[in-house]
């Protein structure tokens, strides 16, 4: 890894923020507050912005689209096979996509998935839940349920491993792929060989000191955390739920998990913390901070070098993890 990457396996901040990480948050500052906008308008004012760092596209030996009937919904998911596969069924990423559960979709993520399929060899299916506030948290965590089960269920069609398959997302994405695997364990159904959480969210009663300290000017503010969640969650009391508030779960039996933070992020300290309990019940866990990065970063892959470095450990992660 480069130098001039900071990375530590404790959750602390660098000095200062990665100047363009800086420059990425105080253009955001500028914008329109999402707490401000309706999801309509947040969507709108996203899609029309676009985002001139994301990671670059990857050559891939096929792209394809699927169509997931979940019983309630029919949603999107979209499969990116990487070059120079062996011959055979191959490990596969399922991964779900940030954005708060408002925003974010399958396209806005496309050379992010890209990137890890190519880094890791692995296959990525990449799955466009329904967003809030249309559903809550209770019908979004089925959404991403139902789809690990098609992809287990439709295993031998996709081309892939059914004992290899991880789950994995960032920032809500990170927290759904926790509550899909927490459902995992309540039904009975096989779990996945591996968890990857990208600056995951595990705390949405917004309770750790990092929630305060980074309020505002890191990119992700409190203000829109509390937006976030307002359409995300069925009422205030939901948050204390253990299944939405992963921090409150009975972790015993979960995946072995690769997870990282940001040391400028608002949920840095809880995905910290969540790294540390599930190695309390003995999870295997392994936990890195990107110490002068702040909360998406991963997303700016085509602009900060820490993003790039940080998909290539993950793509390695996979790589190992899920070996044959």
């Amino acid at each position: 890894m480069s130098a001039a990457v900071c990375i530590s396996a404790r959750a602390e901040r660098a000095a200062q923020p990665h100047p363009i990480a800086q420059q990425i948050a105080q253009a955001a500052e500028k914008l329109k507050p999402l707490h401000a906008c309706s999801p309509e308008e947040a969507r709108k004012l996203r899609a029309e912005r676009g985002n001139p760092y994301a990671p670059q596209a990857c050559a891939m030996a096929a792209i394809e689209n699927y169509t997931i009937d979940t019983g309630a919904a029919e949603i999107a998911a979209r499969l990116y096979r990487p070059l120079d596969q062996p011959p055979g069924l191959q490990p596969v990423l399922v991964y779900y996509h940030g954005g708060g559960y408002v925003l974010g979709d399958i396209n806005t993520y496309d050379t992010v998935t890209q990137q890890l399929a190519a880094l890791s060899g692995c296959t990525v299916i990449s799955i466009e839940y329904r967003l809030a506030p249309g559903v809550k948290s209770a019908a979004i965590y089925a959404d991403g349920f139902a789809a690990l089960q098609w992809v287990y269920n439709q295993s031998a069609m996709l081309g892939v491993d059914r004992q290899r398959i991880a789950i994995g997302g960032d920032s809500a994405g990170g927290n759904l792929t926790i509550a899909v695997a927490l459902a995992c364990k309540q039904s009975g159904f096989p779990q996945p060989a591996f968890q990857l959480l990208i600056y995951p969210a595990t705390d949405y009663t917004m309770s750790f000191p990092s929630i305060k300290d980074f309020a505002q000017g890191y990119f992700l503010t409190r203000d829109n955390m509390i937006w976030f969640r307002d359409h995300f969650l069925e009422n205030p009391e939901r948050a204390l739920d253990a299944q939405v508030s992963a921090m409150r779960a009975d972790l015993h039996g979960l995946p072995p998990a690769f997870l990282l933070t940001a040391g400028f992020d608002p949920i840095r300290d809880e995905g910290y913390a969540f790294a540390s309990r599930l190695a309390e019940y003995g999870v295997a866990t392994e936990h890195v901070c990107y110490t002068d990065m702040i909360h998406a970063f991963i997303s700016f892959a085509g602009g900060i070098p820490a993003g790039m470095t940080a998909l290539t450990q993950m793509g390695q992660v996979l790589r190992k993890a899920l070996a044959s």
